[in-house]
C-alpha cells in the first residue's frame, strides 16, 4: 500500500507529574522538566527520516512545549493545537495516584480502564475512542498526501494504537513513545512500531 496520509503518534515529554505518578489528563497543566525537553529534542531525531509537512499538538502545555521543540529540532512547522488530541478526563481521579485511586475506589488505574467509566465524572473510554476515530477520518480529508507528527497524551496515543495497530495490553506509552501509520482509503498498515526514545 502506497499511503495517502502518514500519521506519527507520539507521547508528549514528560512533566513532573508524570514523574510523581499523578493521573493528570485535562485539569492539569503543567510544563515540561529538564528530561522532557531531551526527550522531546530525541523524539524528534528518532523521527526525522519522515520528513514531515507539520506537527500538530493538543492544546496543553506539555503537548505544545514537545511540539515547539520537535519544529524547532528538525525545522518542521507548526500546524497548530487541537482540543480533540487531549488526554483523557480522568474526572475527581485527577492529582490522585494509582495507589490512591486503588485504595479510594477499589480500582486498577490504567489510561483505558472501562472500571473507572462511572466515577467522579470521567470521560468513557468510548468517548476518547471516538476522538481517535474522528481525528483521524478528518485528517484524511484535510491532510491528504501530507505526512503528520501528533503530539497528544497517553489515552489518546494508547487508543490510537489499539485502533489502528493491535491489542495494547502490556506495551508502555512512556513519554515520547511513538508508532507511525499509513493510511490510504479505509485501508492502513503500520509503518514503523512503538518506540521509546
Amino acid at each position: 500500500m502506497k499511503p495517502n496520509l502518514v500519521i506519527a503518534v507520539a507521547r508528549h515529554g514528560q512533566t513532573n507529574s508524570n514523574v510523581r505518578g499523578l493521573w493528570i489528563g485535562t485539569s492539569g497543566d503543567d510544563p515540561l522538566n529538564e528530561t522532557g525537553i531531551e526527550q522531546a529534542k530525541a523524539l524528534a531525531h528518532s523521527l526525522s527520516e519522515f520528513s514531515f509537512d507539520f506537527v500538530i499538538s493538543s492544546d496543553k502545555m506539555r503537548a505544545v512545549q514537545t511540539a515547539e521543540i520537535v519544529s524547532k529540532t528538525i525545522s518542521v512547522p507548526i500546524y497548530g493545537q487541537r482540543p480533540i488530541l487531549r488526554d483523557r478526563n480522568y474526572g475527581t481521579l485527577e492529582g490522585m495516584t494509582t495507589e490512591q485511586i486503588r485504595e479510594k475506589y477499589g480500582v486498577e488505574m490504567r489510561s483505558l480502564s472501562e472500571d473507572i467509566d462511572d466515577l467522579g465524572a470521567t470521560e468513557n473510554v468510548s468517548s476518547v475512542l471516538r476522538r481517535v476515530r474522528e481525528f483521524v477520518e478528518t485528517s484524511k480529508t484535510l491532510f491528504g498526501g501530507k505526512k503528520i507528527l501528533v503530539i497528544t497524551h497517553g489515552a489518546f496515543i494508547r487508543s490510537f494504537y489499539e485502533m489502528y495497530v493491535r491489542d495494547s495490553d502490556g506495551l508502555r506509552f512512556t513519554n515520547c513513545a511513538n508508532f507511525v501509520v499509513g493510511f490510504d482509503g479505509d485501508s492502513h498498515e503500520l509503518l514503523r512500531d512503538l518506540r521509546s526514545v
